[in-house]
């Protein structure tokens, strides 16, 4: 499949997850921590600077390879929640990516998830 069929493909599922307002970014991260994809909604402060956001998408999958070492004996990682004063992260490992999603504080980031998985695995199934 084309990069460019790819992309389209992302920017659905990403719009598909903005039109929950509550959610502010939505980023795709490969394994070594770069940025594949991204997409934020309108008008919205990123909080972190372009600067730090190479060192955030690192950590992030870092902090998923570490966890997915105990699959086996508790079972697949389906996504790490990280509550912050100012939003919530939620990254969830999804063949071989990252997909890192940002929202407002106090959500629910369990459904805002579980839909994230839904919608990423019916979209990179086609890819």
């Amino acid at each position: 499949m084309s990069s460019q069929s790819n992309s389209k493909l992302l920017t659905h599922a990403c719009n598909t997850l903005l039109a929950n307002k509550k959610i502010r970014y939505v980023c795709i991260i490969d394994k070594m921590g770069k940025l594949v994809f991204e997409k934020q909604q309108d008008g919205i402060d990123l909080l972190i600077p372009d600067g730090k956001s190479r060192s955030l998408y690192m950590k992030s999958v870092l902090q998923v390879s570490l966890q997915k070492e105990f699959d086996k004996q508790v079972g697949i990682l389906m996504y790490n929640i990280s509550h912050r004063t100012n939003i919530d992260m939620i990254s969830i490992p999804i063949f071989g990516y990252v997909v890192l999603i940002s929202v407002n504080p106090h959500e629910n980031c369990d459904a805002i998830a579980n839909s994230a998985i839904k919608i990423f695995e019916e979209i990179l199934k086609k890819t």
